[in-house]
């Protein structure tokens, strides 16, 4: 548990820093329908955890298709209003100051290529041209280019693994997740809003995830997820995006979407 511990605060280090970069000055807008909380605040994000309602789904959806081998990369996990569809969370709706202006913004597009984590023993698509650092044994990461930034945020995806004790079970995933999840918004985040934490597998193991959003001093808005799952031989793989808010839905949509999708262990 110590050394889940300390891999995922060195992953939060990793993320801080990457965010540290000059931002526009901009106004905080609130978001309704979504309980905020002041940064540092003693009262935990996550206290709805457990809950298991679903919001926005589509009729006739198959969140069992979510968990098959083969994982089809779908377009649209997100509906038209910005409610998550997956089965499992707690629909987190999209301010509209992180959506398009009143005259629409193209879609983003994207070539993907192939990455390869040896470190971590795994393999997976995403965006082509995002700069490597494994320059840490337990710890790899794919940033964005400056020169393709968006809001002054660079997209981060950050994945880890660790070790933990023979015994280890969801729940205690769940435990480590909600931490990490607060601990997140105690540091440059005026605002902090988390979903409820949601089981989905990874790699076909037993995990879960939580999506977040948050306000930092400047106004910029940040939108992420993280996601865990317990591997074999008591491994926990961690897999955590973040990046600006308005292009939320291209990243989860597409590109979160197709990391998960063409994981693979080596």
């Amino acid at each position: 548990m110590k050394k889940v511990s300390l891999i995922l605060l060195l992953v939060l280090t990793v993320v801080l820093l990457a965010g540290c970069q000059p931002q526009k000055d901009a106004l905080p807008a609130e978001q309704p329908g979504v309980e905020e909380q002041p940064a540092g605040s003693q009262q935990s994000p996550l206290d709805l955890v457990g809950q298991t309602e679903v919001e926005g789904l589509p009729e006739g959806y198959d969140p069992s298709e979510e968990e098959s081998e083969g994982l089809p990369i779908v377009e649209g996990e997100f509906s038209k209003e910005g409610i998550a569809m997956h089965a499992g969370a707690t629909a987190i709706p999209l301010d509209p100051v992180d959506m398009p202006s009143p005259t629409k913004r193209p879609d983003l597009t994207f070539t993907f290529a192939s990455y390869t984590a040896s470190k971590l023993g795994i393999t997976f698509e995403s965006v082509a041209g995002y700069i490597v650092d494994d320059s840490q044994a337990d710890v790899y990461v794919l940033t964005e280019p400056i020169e393709q930034q968006k809001d002054n945020y660079s997209v981060v995806f950050t994945f880890s693994k660790s070790a933990v004790n023979t015994g280890y079970t969801l729940n205690n995933l769940k435990a480590d997740l909600k931490t990490f999840a607060a601990d997140l918004g105690k540091v440059n985040y005026q605002k902090w809003s988390v979903s409820n934490i949601a089981e989905r597998t990874l790699l076909g193991k037993p995990g879960c995830y939580v999506t977040y959003r948050g306000v930092q001093y400047d106004g910029t808005i940040v939108r992420g997820r993280v996601h865990m799952a317990i591997l074999d031989n008591n491994r926990v793989l961690a897999i955590h995006y973040t990046g600006p808010g308005e292009y939320n839905m291209d990243y989860s949509n597409n590109v979160f979407t197709r990391i998960r999708s063409t994981l693979k262990t080596l």
